[in-house]
């Protein structure tokens, strides 16, 4: 983990708390993390694998896509076979010292990748119109339903979109592509009024 004090955000130079703004007007709520933990866990499927990753993180790893697991300090993602990243906050997922220590027994891989991506939130009535205009999945709330993440292409770059609940949604894009990605989803915004919030 970097020195706290050094840590820069990928969108910092960019001013947006001083854009930030709490208005009532606007259809679509921007905002950016400052920082995201995520560590990814690789290691076959097992009944006691998955019983000891929620005794360590507080959350069972979901068997399939576009399942998540939700815990009280963390969630878990299902990105692929026997691949799982776990989302919380600074100082709520254990080291991955810890977890490599304690799931040795199955051959399991711990990195962290937080400081590789970059969390932006895109709320409000017409978030699904922001994300019609540059990804292909359907995300009518009949099909894509809270308490999912998908992975998919947004304006050209790969995301993976987490559905919290109603018209919220989280969305995590390499640390390369996010002032490229935040561009475009403020100007993608524009026709429906676009409101600046800092997370």
């Amino acid at each position: 983990m970097p020195n706290a004090s050094q840590r820069q955000g990928p969108l910092d130079h960019l001013g947006l708390a001083a854009r930030a703004t709490m208005d009532a007007e606007g259809g679509v709520r921007l905002g950016a993390r400052s920082f995201t933990s995520i560590i990814e866990i690789r290691a076959e499927w097992s009944d006691a694998f998955a019983g000891d990753v929620e005794r360590l993180v507080g959350v069972k790893p979901p068997q399939t896509s576009p399942d998540v697991g939700v815990g009280d300090k963390c969630t878990a993602f299902w990105m692929g076979p026997n691949r799982w990243w776990f989302v919380g906050g600074d100082d709520e997922l254990p080291s991955v010292n810890e977890l490599r220590q304690n799931l040795a027994a199955f051959g399991a891989a711990a990195t962290e990748i937080g400081e590789s991506f970059a969390a932006l939130t895109l709320s409000g009535d017409h978030a699904r119109d922001v994300f019609a205009k540059g990804c292909t999945i359907d995300m009518h709330p009949s099909v894509f339903q809270p308490a999912c993440v998908i992975q998919t292409n947004l304006a050209k770059a790969q995301v993976a979109i987490f559905h919290p609940s109603g018209n919220e949604f989280e969305i995590y894009v390499r640390r390369s592509f996010t002032e490229y990605l935040w561009t475009w989803l403020e100007d993608a915004s524009l026709e429906f009024g676009v409101r600046i919030e800092t997370t």
